[in-house]
């Protein structure tokens, strides 16, 4: 039987913010106003205060001494120092899911691999940018590290921003993308753990060279 979880009114105002912020309705330097929130979502102020302290915690709103609260910004260097983060927290996954998977994980990535080649296919970006996080997800969820697996949700929605604000610009190839990710099955299947981090190494290095301009490595 699935667990049922009980959010409170605040943690349904963050959710709703953090995903208007994620998904770029909510942009970069657009500010946020307590009353019109608590009107939107039917709550009282003391509710959204609450909200925006979670969202402040994620750094997704920033709060200005007498000016407000504003839908924070990302700049190159926020970029690179989530991908150079990224880097080594995903590589410690790799290494660990490596020694656990089973046949049926390898199922799972292969998947989730096919769906990404159709999104390529088809140029839509919002499924690919899902069945990207699906795939990572897999790799995580095999590590069975939950710390690990918690920094990767925090590294998601950072990343989910990025895709929804510069995505469409920056991938201009996605069926290039999705292919990337078929080494990484592949040594999956294998078990080898070094063209497993080779491979991820090669495709994080990618994306890093489309959203910054950076050499490939």
């Amino acid at each position: 039987m699935k667990k049922v979880v009980y959010k409170s009114l605040a943690e349904q105002v963050y959710e709703a913010v953090k995903e208007a912020i994620i998904k770029a309705e909510l942009k970069s330097g657009d500010r946020i106003i307590e009353l019109e929130l608590a009107k939107t979502y039917g709550v009282s102020q003391s509710t959204v205060r609450e909200a925006l302290s979670m969202l402040r915690r994620d750094e997704l709103v920033i709060t200005h001494a007498n000016k407000g609260t504003y839908v924070s910004n990302f700049s190159k260097k926020d970029v690179e120092e989530m991908y150079s983060f990224r880097e080594v927290v995903e590589l410690f996954a790799i290494k660990r899911a490596i020694e656990k998977v089973q046949a049926e994980d390898v199922a799972a990535l292969a998947q989730i691999y096919q769906e990404m080649i159709e999104a390529g296919k088809t140029d839509d970006i919002e499924k690919m940018r899902m069945n990207d996080v699906a795939f990572h997800s897999v790799i995580y969820k095999i590590a069975d590290h939950s710390f690990a697996y918690q920094v990767w949700q925090d590294i998601t929605n950072r990343m989910n921003r990025i895709w929804y604000c510069t995505g469409q610009y920056y991938f201009s190839n996605l069926l290039e993308l999705a292919e990337m990710h078929k080494p990484i099955v592949d040594a999956f299947k294998n078990r080898d753990k070094e063209a497993a981090c080779d491979s991820f190494i090669s495709h994080l290095n990618y994306v890093r060279h489309q959203l910054l301009g950076t050499p490939d490595k």
